[in-house]
């Protein structure tokens, strides 16, 4: 490819099917940066160039120490390009892949350092859509960035067309719907890489894409408590409230995060530094983790979370929406919110209606969630391996359910399914 004058370009990183990114050396200022740029036939591309030309517009007006930086913009010919910090060490996801849960003391100051990064991209009033453990960047110093705003909103521009975009696993309930994204939307996100860093697992992500949706809309996550006993009650609490199904529910702003991480860092006797980070980094297996006092009566403004009642995503919808996703993990799923205002409308109940329709007021639904896996069988016959490609459709009555598995043994149960109605059951085989 062309040189870009003042950098030199030493290795391609990563290609992706929207842009490039570049490693490369800049003369002027004798460091290593990153160079993102839209190839030639993608550049041509309407909704490319226009999203890659509003993050380089964004990215200019945010500067904060948990950001990573984008230091300057232009044109190689018709290829726009992006010249961005380079974050040297692994991003979250990494560490997490490679660790698994991580120290709850680095849970903290990953947590507090990211909440930062939010509140100053919610402060230029914009939205950044996409927070998940790969947009987060670590370094070997023990910053802590966020990066890539290639889905982010500008809440200023009024000329911005509704879109509905994000990667699935992450994305909040509202995301999902079509409904419309707010603050609150990205700490739902916040939620699901603070749940994962504090278990190992994502919290809703499934091996189909309607399933991956159809968990954010409906099911909470395995509960924290039982992947990570040591974890503080008020830490899960701050979990589960960050996930909250329904926005009002949630923290109210990043910075509310924040206060409370400080309040929590200041009653477990909580001083985690850049430094321990970077050591964690380094060593992981070398690093000395610390267990937090659980005896602590938690004070009267303790948070408390609500469970409320959301729409349940349809299942023949959902397979809709697999069809829209594409590229970077940007799902358009217009149809999703006609079909859910079409179901409001017509005053229609019911949870869960499978893609092919039954007997109306014959049949009802079984909706299995079992840890960590188990093959079902109902009265004797093979369902499959969960997690299943959505909730079982059953005549109304009662059914013997057998849930197997090699190591942990058989667990059976008698249900009983209701028409027009789903039955949700979470199942943990490691429990007696």
């Amino acid at each position: 490819m062309q040189k870009i004058d003042g950098y030199q370009i030493f290795a391609e990183l990563k290609r992706g099917s929207g842009s490039t990114i570049y490693k490369a050396w800049d003369f002027q200022h004798n460091r290593v940066v990153l160079i993102k740029l839209l190839p030639a036939n993608n550049a041509e591309a309407p909704q490319w160039r226009e999203q890659f030309l509003k993050e380089s517009k964004i990215s200019a007006r945010l500067a904060h120490a948990n950001l990573r930086r984008i230091f300057q913009s232009g044109m190689l010919g018709q290829e726009p390009f992006l010249v961005l910090e380079f974050v040297e060490g692994p991003t979250l996801y990494e560490l997490i892949k490679k660790g698994k849960k991580l120290p709850l003391d680095i849970c903290f100051y990953i947590a507090k350092e990211l909440a930062k990064g939010i509140a100053a991209v919610h402060q230029s009033k914009v939205l950044h859509r996409d927070i998940k453990p790969q947009n987060v960047f670590l370094s070997f110093a023990g910053a802590v960035k966020l990066g890539d705003l290639g889905l982010a909103k500008d809440r200023k521009d009024t000329t911005a067309t509704a879109s509905i975009a994000g990667t699935p696993a992450y994305m909040s309930p509202e995301q999902v719907l079509g409904q419309e994204v707010t603050e609150a939307s990205d700490l739902f996100s916040f939620g699901a890489v603070l749940y994962e860093m504090l278990t190992g697992e994502p919290a809703f992500a499934d091996r189909t894409l309607p399933a991956t949706l159809h968990h954010v809309v409906n099911w909470e996550p395995v509960p924290i408590a039982l992947l990570r006993p040591e974890a503080t009650p008020e830490l899960i609490a701050a979990c589960q409230k960050l996930l909250a199904k329904n926005a009002a529910d949630r923290f109210g702003e990043a910075n509310a995060v924040i206060e409370h991480a400080t309040h929590l860092e200041r009653r477990y006797g909580l001083q985690t530094t850049a430094k321990q980070l970077a050591d964690f980094i380094e060593a992981p297996e070398a690093y000395r983790k610390i267990t937090l006092e659980q005896n602590i009566t938690a004070p009267k403004a303790a948070i408390e979370t609500k469970r409320s009642k959301v729409p349940s995503l349809s299942w023949g919808v959902a397979a809709v929406v697999s069809a829209t996703m594409f590229l970077a993990g940007v799902v358009y799923i217009k149809i999703l919110k006609e079909r859910m205002e079409n179901k409001a409308a017509s005053g229609a109940t019911g949870n869960i209606v499978m893609a092919q329709p039954a007997t109306p007021g014959a049949n009802g639904y079984l909706d299995l969630r079992v840890t960590p896996w188990g093959v079902v069988r109902i009265d004797g016959e093979t369902f499959g391996k969960t997690p299943l490609a959505g909730p079982i459709e059953l005549p109304a009555g009662n059914y013997k359910v057998l849930i197997q598995h090699p190591r942990l043994g058989d667990k059976e149960m008698q249900l009983q399914i209701t028409a027009g109605d789903t039955l949700q059951r979470a199942i943990d085989l490691t429990k007696p």
